[in-house]
């Protein structure tokens, strides 16, 4: 263990959604620090070397409960992070750091667009519960894209809340592998690829939405210039780029990708 990154908190809970994805809980030894929907934490372990590998990830829990934090995490074989993390039971310890990030539910009455690739739904996971739990409303579209149909972590859940619109929400899944799920028949097609046809069936315009994509830099980059010819402002598109578009991502990357949380390069 790191003196400069002491272990503070414990893993509390691992589900796994799909083979190499899961959703996991950590929690604090001591005081529950605050966050703000959106917001990342910063996870450490130590590697066999004695290097504590530190990697933003982004809470998908509801801020009005600090008994443990949530998290969206898909393994990268490659990484540094990911795979020390697989090799823990719950109750093992790591170290935890929090809260940061800008990319939160702007001050406006706005309708949200929320645009998510792979594990991006994390955030927009933590500003949804939130709502509801407080008892504020917005009207919600949120687009969420993956490969495969077993990877659509919460479909169950966001699809009653949908349906009772207990929070007008829209959920719009979509993969972009249709051929490996014969039996899917939703949305198909990258979701930066179903964006425009989102905005022109429910009418949302610069006038009255804004705009927040999470994921994938290719994918925030194609709707960010979306938006912009359909006359949004730059301050109506909040982003949160999971890894820098400048750096090769992926496996091959030889670093944890996506899954392992916002950059802290983001822009927001």
């Amino acid at each position: 263990m790191s003196e400069r990154y002491p272990y503070n908190a414990r893993l509390s809970r691992w589900d796994v959604v799909s083979g190499g994805l899961v959703i996991c809980a950590v929690s604090l030894d001591g005081e529950p620090f605050p966050f703000i929907p959106g917001q990342y934490n910063t996870l450490g372990l130590d590697d066999p070397d004695g290097k504590t590998i530190l990697r933003p990830m982004s809470i998908s829990s509801p801020s009005t409960d600090l008994s443990e934090y949530e998290f969206f995490i898909r393994h990268v074989g490659e990484g540094e992070f990911t795979p020390l993390l697989w090799e823990l039971k719950v109750g093992d310890p790591l170290f935890m750091k929090g809260a940061k990030g800008k990319f939160v539910l702007q001050d406006d009455v706005n309708k949200c667009l929320f645009v998510a690739s792979g594990t991006g739904l994390a955030p927009f996971m933590s500003m949804i519960e939130t709502l509801l739990a407080t008892g504020e409303s917005r009207e919600i579209h949120l687009l969420h894209g993956v490969s495969h149909e077993h990877d659509l972590a919460w479909r169950e859940w966001l699809t009653e809340i949908e349906a009772d619109q207990r929070l007008p929400l829209h959920y719009a899944p979509t993969l972009s592998r249709p051929a490996d799920n014969p039996d899917w028949d939703g949305l198909t097609g990258r979701v930066e690829a179903v964006v425009a046809g989102e905005l022109d069936h429910h009418g949302l315009t610069a006038a009255d939405t804004t705009i927040y994509l999470c994921g994938n830099p290719d994918m925030i980059t194609a709707v960010d210039e979306l938006a912009a010819t359909r006359g949004f402002p730059p301050e109506q598109i909040r982003k949160e780029l999971y890894w820098p578009k400048a750096r090769p991502h992926g496996p091959a990357a030889g670093a944890d990708s996506p899954a392992d949380g916002p950059t802290e390069e983001t822009a927001a």
